[in-house]
C-alpha cells in the first residue's frame, strides 16, 4: 500500500511539473514567439502551477489528519454559522463554476470539531459537486439527530456515479474520469480529506446515489457537550 501510494503521489506531481517545464522551455527556446502565444503559454503554466500548489496543500492536509489527529484541537463549532459564512463567500467572490449551494440546518446546531477543518471539508464537498456532478445545485441538510450525534446529508442534482465506484470515492487519487478530473483541476484528494475530517471527530460517512439522479454523502458529527446534555 505504501509503495502504491508513493507511486501515485510521484505520478500526480510529475504531471503538472512536466507541463510547467514544457511551457517554460518552449518560451525560452523560441525568442521569436509572438506575444499572444507567449501569454497563452504563461497562463497555461500558471494553471499547472495552481494545480501543483493545490495538490501539495491537499497532501499536507491529509497527512495532518492521518498522522497528527491527536494534536488537532477540538472546539465547539456552530455549523449554521459556518455554512452561512461559506454561502456568503461563495456568492461574493464567485468561487464556483456554475453550481448553486444551499443549506438547511437549524439554529443551535453545534458540533465537536475544528472550524478550519470543517470549513475545508465543506468546501471540498462543494468543489467535488461543482467539478464533477454536472448538476446545477448542491446543498446540505440535517437528516436526523439523537442524544449523541447529528446525521447530515450533502447532495447534488447531477448525474451520480456508477455503483461500482461508490466504495472507492474516498480512495486517494481515485478518479472516475481521469481526463475530466485533471481538466477541471481536481487533485484526487478532496474526498479522502472529507472522510478523514469526519473520522478524526468521531463520525462516519458513506456515499450513495439519489433518486432520480445525483450523489449524496451521509455523515455524522458528534454533538457539542452542552447540546448533547440538553437532549439527554
Amino acid at each position: 500500500m505504501t509503495r502504491e501510494l508513493s507511486n501515485n503521489i510521484n505520478h500526480e506531481l510529475k504531471t503538472p511539473v512536466g507541463v510547467i517545464r514544457g511551457y517554460l522551455d518552449t518560451i525560452a527556446t523560441h525568442q521569436e514567439m509572438v506575444p499572444e502565444m507567449k501569454q497563452k503559454f504563461i497562463e497555461n503554466a500558471r494553471n499547472a502551477m495552481d494545480r501543483l500548489c493545490n495538490l501539495l496543500n491537499d497532501l499536507s492536509s491529509i497527512t495532518r489528519l492521518e498522522e497528527g489527529a491527536n494534536s488537532i484541537s477540538n472546539e465547539d463549532v456552530d455549523l449554521n454559522d459556518l455554512l452561512f459564512n461559506i454561502s456568503t463567500e461563495l456568492e461574493s467572490i464567485n468561487m464556483t463554476n456554475n453550481i448553486h449551494f444551499s443549506y438547511d440546518i437549524p439554529d443551535g446546531c453545534i458540533v465537536i470539531g475544528n472550524y478550519n477543518l470543517l470549513y475545508g471539508m465543506m468546501m471540498n464537498l462543494i468543489r467535488n459537486a461543482d467539478f464533477h456532478s454536472r448538476g446545477e445545485n448542491c446543498g446540505i441538510r440535517l437528516l436526523s439527530q439523537n442524544s449523541r450525534e447529528y446525521t447530515f446529508a450533502f447532495a447534488d442534482d447531477g448525474v451520480g456515479v456508477g455503483e461500482q465506484h461508490l466504495s472507492h470515492l474516498f480512495d486517494r487519487f481515485y478518479r472516475i474520469d481521469k481526463g475530466r478530473s485533471r481538466k477541471v483541476g481536481g487533485t484526487g484528494l478532496g474526498l479522502p480529506i472529507v472522510k478523514n475530517t469526519v473520522t478524526v471527530f468521531g463520525g462516519t460517512i458513506f456515499a450513495r446515489n439519489r433518486q432520480p439522479h445525483g450523489l449524496e454523502f451521509v455523515f455524522t458529527l458528534m454533538k457539542a457537550r452542552q447540546e448533547a446534555s440538553s437532549e439527554a
